[in-house]
């Protein structure tokens, strides 16, 4: 059942109108083409086991046919709590072709962390794992599907996948993504399909195809697993879920990693006799220090970086740096960054007023490739989308980039 707020988010009439014409596609309707095009190409490998396109896509809809039997509507939220990788991609693309909404959320939740997810985004249907199920049995989940359930995939496949699917649609929400505050999960960044997959259209362009493989080191629901998994599945590639697992991947792929991870697992690859070759590692989330981007480069000298910062929870990218293999590293200073495409960075006040070049203020941001609506804070949708605040503070340069000093509240001088 939708929380009020988030019934408002999407009712008909309050959504934004600046998609591009004729475009028609979905995050689940890409991966039902990759699909039929190659049912047996394997779409996420975890350790020994993998998972093919043309099973998951099977799957999905048996478990979406499922959501509907259980009365879940179009635009409904639906929690996603497993532990591992193929079940994960299994239920949101479930919830998509069900036409709901996904809530992800972490592996390890702090106690009584999931009951205010229930109230803050009104789900009371979780999709979970024996591992995580306990944590969602109280009074504001009504309905749970254990998907590690032998017995519930037999009476899945029983039945017929329901002719109305799929019932997503491109300007409709795809993703509630949890905003925590203060140890809280206090509210939520709502992103529609026409967003994410203008985003990883323009990061496709920007850097070329992912190839057949794409790495990441993260649990499921984590931001640099949810960017990367839609990059792969765009490309007909396989996610390499490797928890937990060496922050670079095969030699001639992609690698996708937390920010703040990746400082830290740099310091056991400069270790390593043989440091694996990836093209590219990809950052997602905090911002990217230049010291970071120093020791990156003498580790991993003929491997590009791309950073993308992604504050508060939102995954797209607010804006982007790219560092081509060979080339001269930034030294010291605070981290500058240039917004990514189809995003429009500002500099704003206590009061919300936008401040010139020069002063110091929160950095924000608004766009058709972010999140268009954020509940449980009180937002205001305006034109082009809702102002999206950082939590980060900065100010502009001369030349358009903005300088990032610190948290928002610090001393930014």
């Amino acid at each position: 059942m939708l929380s009020a707020e988030l019934r408002e988010s999407v009712r008909p009439g309050t959504r934004r109108q600046d998609h591009p014409a004729g475009s028609d596609r979905t995050l689940d309707g890409l991966f039902t083409r990759a699909a039929r095009r190659h049912p047996g190409a394997v779409a996420v490998r975890e350790g020994p086991y993998t998972l093919s396109y043309g099973k998951a896509d099977l799957l999905s809809a048996q478990l979406a046919t499922a959501l509907l039997s259980a009365e879940v509507q179009l635009g409904d939220p639906v929690v996603v709590h497993c532990v591992d990788h193929r079940q994960t991609l299994v239920a949101h693309l479930a919830v998509m072709k069900a036409g709901g909404v996904c809530v992800p959320v972490p592996r390890d939740l702090p106690a009584g962390q999931t009951r205010r997810i229930a109230v803050v985004s009104g789900a009371d249907t979780v999709l979970c794992g024996r591992a995580t199920q306990e944590a969602w049995e109280h009074d504001r989940c009504r309905r749970r599907f254990v998907l590690d359930d032998p017995g519930l995939w037999k009476r899945l496949g029983a039945h017929p996948v329901d002719r109305a699917l799929p019932r997503s649609a491109p300007a409709e929400p795809a993703y509630l993504l949890a905003a925590e505050e203060g140890g809280a999960w206090n509210s939520g960044h709502l992103v529609d399909h026409r967003a994410w997959l203008l985003a990883m259209a323009a990061r496709s362009a920007q850097t070329g195809p992912t190839g057949q493989t794409v790495v990441v080191a993260e649990h499921p629901t984590g931001p640099a697993t949810l960017s990367a998994m839609w990059w792969a599945f765009g490309s007909g590639g396989t996610l390499h879920a490797r928890p937990g697992g060496p922050v670079a991947g095969l030699d001639g792929g992609v690698v996708v990693h937390d920010s703040e991870e990746y400082a830290r697992k740099l310091d056991s690859l400069a270790r390593e006799p043989r440091p694996p070759r990836p093209w590219l590692v990809l950052l997602v989330g905090a911002p990217c220090a230049p010291e970071l981007v120093a020791r990156h480069v003498a580790i991993l000298p003929t491997t590009a970086l791309r950073a993308e910062f992604a504050p508060g929870g939102s995954v797209l990218p607010w804006a982007v740096s790219t560092y081509p293999a060979g080339q001269d590293t930034p030294s010291g200073g605070s981290p500058v960054i240039g917004a990514a495409p189809g995003v429009r960075l500002s500099v704003r006040g206590a009061l919300g007023e936008n401040l010139r070049t020069g002063q110091a203020g929160e950095v924000c941001a608004r766009g058709r490739t972010l999140p268009f609506d954020v509940i449980g804070d009180g937002s205001v949708p305006g034109r082009g989308g809702v102002l999206l605040r950082s939590g980060f503070a900065g100010r502009r340069n001369p030349d358009g980039g903005v300088v990032l000093t610190g948290l928002s509240g610090a001393d930014t001088r």
